[in-house]
């Protein structure tokens, strides 16, 4: 993702390698703000074709062919779409031979959420020496969106609440704010690794990121259950009442967690409220995660 301002839009930032604890924290602070609010360099970061897909895939009335017609624009879009239509994560009965077939059998919604995928894994996941912070923030999207969309068909929830692609762009935010920290900042590799800058560039993007990820959706123009569920699915009951999509989503970064590979995982609580606000059983909770373990190895496209 390319989220940099050129230099005509914001003066070069000063380095906060040397930076002690606070005032590293302070200064990714600073990134933040200035991030939220520079509208025209998120509006750039989103290629022109998932833009005029997700415009097309929201309007009352569209036909396959106007559909069919901006996914073809990009080639490597309209193959791999076909590609995921035929994956796991639909399993058609008959093989999808093309992108008008996958538009007329999947539905928009459907085709938006693939063209989103593809772009999130293929073209905005790319922040130069943090391979690994990014696979990690990749993989959590794509299961979080996977989680999300297999506790909404359980619920049986319309599917214009957008549980996928919710779950694919909740974490956006965490993204964004560690680009702009590389390129603007100066937060390097190093810093990451270190056992005392590290702890606190994650645990500042981590309290950032929510505000920063529901100013890229709503820049985007993607639905507003999207951005809803990126400024809350850490605090869905904050507030008035919030999107369904918002508790799946949260529900859903719960199990994403679970599945994290780290050396101190906690068990999943199939009882936590997160589950049984949304009337889950813990058979279905269950269930939801070996779904979500079967579908996320197909989907790591580009990779």
């Amino acid at each position: 993702m390319n989220l940099t301002p050129s230099h005509q839009d914001h003066p070069a930032e000063p380095s906060i390698e040397t930076f002690e604890p606070g005032i590293l924290t302070r200064k990714i602070e600073e990134i933040a703000v200035r991030a939220v609010t520079d509208n025209k360099a998120i509006q750039r970061s989103l290629p022109d074709v998932a833009a005029h897909v997700i415009e097309l895939c929201q309007l009352a009335y569209t036909d396959a062919a106007r559909v069919e017609k901006a996914v073809s624009r990009d080639p490597f879009i309209s193959g791999q779409l076909v590609s995921v239509a035929n994956s796991a994560m639909f399993a058609p009965r008959v093989p999808i031979v093309g992108v008008r077939d996958a538009v007329v059998r999947l539905g928009l919604d459907n085709v938006c959420d693939i063209v989103m995928m593809i772009v999130s894994n293929s073209t905005m996941y790319r922040v130069k020496g943090f391979d690994k912070e990014v696979e990690v923030l990749r993989e959590r999207g794509l299961a979080a969106a996977l989680a999300a969309r297999a506790m909404s068909r359980l619920m049986r929830s319309d599917p214009a609440d957008y549980a996928f692609l919710a779950g694919l762009m909740h974490d956006i935010g965490e993204l964004v704010l560690l680009e702009r920290c590389a390129t603007l900042g100066g937060v390097t590799p190093e810093m990451m690794a270190d056992e005392n800058e590290g702890p606190v560039i994650r645990a500042t993007i981590a309290r950032l990121h929510t505000e920063l990820g529901a100013a890229v959706c709503r820049i985007w123009k993607l639905p507003p259950s999207v951005v809803d569920s990126a400024l809350f699915h850490h605090n869905c009951h904050k507030g008035e009442n919030r999107y369904l999509t918002t508790a799946l989503v949260a529900a859903a970064d719960r199990i994403t967690e679970h599945m994290s590979p780290r050396e101190h995982t906690l068990p999943l609580d199939a009882e936590d409220p997160l589950f049984t606000d949304l009337k889950l059983t813990p058979d279905q909770v269950r269930a939801v995660v070996l779904e979500t373990e079967r579908t996320l190895p197909a989907l790591s496209i580009g990779h």
